[in-house]
């Protein structure tokens, strides 16, 4: 599967942007790159990861679209386009821009991640399941088994993100059951149990998702920055409440 600032939307992690260092003369080197060629790819790259490093998400967008001008069927270019509108707020912008991509590719798990969590963010609430419920509907329909379980994880992961820890566990105990050799459901469950401060049980379950865990998994980082951002958010809902309104129950 299957996340740069404070209280940042989940897509900023989940879009993987690079972490790039441009230093102020690197810039420059890369905008007088720009003024020669302006068709110049990497460096609009740089110059687009150096903005979002800074925090200058607004300025990094004119460099998207141009991306997205001279590669157009690139799917990365338009996923971080929508990350970049949710990083600015414009929920409604972000939403239209990832079901676009979902035209295309109804089962592009990046994508429906980034819809869900801006779905979330825009206090949808159950639609939010509905439109990932209505994917794996279309994963089973046409027998894509991992698409199917990818989704599945993922519907998991927003019940984390959505505080409904109960159902998360319930999904999650499912999966292990008919897969005990897939290392994520592990990883969900021990980041769970840490939340309610069963601090054995996560361990535990963090134990055997490092002994199961792949040495080149293609989409590890992307699972981590959907797991870590589920727990940020969690924690920001546990922080925001007086007292817990869930409980687990083995």
């Amino acid at each position: 599967m299957g996340g740069f600032r404070p209280k940042k939307p989940v897509l900023a992690q989940t879009q993987r942007v690079e972490r790039v260092d441009l230093d102020e003369e690197e810039m420059m080197m890369y905008t007088k790159l720009l003024e020669a060629d302006s068709k110049n790819v990497e460096a609009l790259k740089a110059i687009f990861h150096g903005k979002m490093k800074r925090g200058k998400t607004k300025e990094a967008i004119k460099y998207i679209h141009r991306l997205i001008a001279i590669e157009p069927k690139q799917v990365e270019w338009r996923l971080l386009q929508a990350l970049c509108y949710e990083m600015i707020g414009d929920f409604s912008k972000a939403k239209s821009l990832f079901k676009d991509v979902l035209k295309e590719r109804p089962l592009l798990l990046r994508a429906l991640h980034g819809l869900a969590m801006v779905m979330h963010k825009n206090l949808e609430g159950p639609a939010v399941f509905e439109m990932l419920n209505n994917a794996l509907e279309i994963a089973r329909q046409r027998k894509k088994v991992t698409d199917e379980r990818n989704i599945r994880i993922l519907i998991a992961q927003m019940h984390v993100v959505k505080g409904e820890l109960d159902d998360a566990m319930k999904q999650l105990k499912d999966l292990i059951e008919e897969n005990p050799r897939d290392f994520r459901p592990y990883l969900c469950q021990g980041i769970i149990y840490s939340l309610l401060d069963r601090k054995e049980e996560a361990e535990e379950q963090f134990l055997t998702y490092q002994s199961l865990l792949p040495d080149e998994f293609p989409q590890r980082e992307f699972l981590d920055d959907v797991v870590l951002a589920a727990k940020t958010e969690i924690r920001q809902k546990r922080k925001n409440m007086v007292k817990p309104e869930f409980s687990m129950k083995k």
